[in-house]
């Protein structure tokens, strides 16, 4: 998974989408909430990164400009920690907090890619 830092590298993972399947992970470290969606986050990783799909990491606080740019560019509204899956240049499917679940990912990946 990259870290996603700059302007730069947000819109080189938007544009990643136009070739396949991206998913950005907005991760809080002060949120306990943002903690356990990064554990379900690890697991989507390890079964579809080898598939081919990009994933992206923003850190909202140390990146929050980064974090705010992304919601401004894709048109979903922010939230923390929050999952968006895009494809074509365009958000597909998103949800946050305790949504944040293996299974649910697996079902959008599994259908998107």
């Amino acid at each position: 998974m990259k870290t996603i830092t700059t302007q730069e590298e947000l819109q080189q993972g938007i544009k990643r989408s136009d070739e396949g399947t991206v998913v950005i992970f907005k991760h809080s470290t002060r949120c306990p909430i943002s903690t356990s969606a990064n554990e379900e986050m690890k697991r989507v990783i390890d079964v579809f990164e080898p598939k081919g799909i990009s994933f992206g990491l923003i850190y909202v606080v140390e990146n929050r400009d980064i974090s705010l740019a992304c919601a401004d560019q894709l048109g979903i509204k922010h939230e923390s920690p929050q999952v968006l899956v895009l494809k074509g240049g365009q958000v597909v499917w998103h949800d946050s907090h305790y949504a944040i679940r293996y299974d649910a990912l697996e079902q959008v990946l599994t259908t998107s890619s």
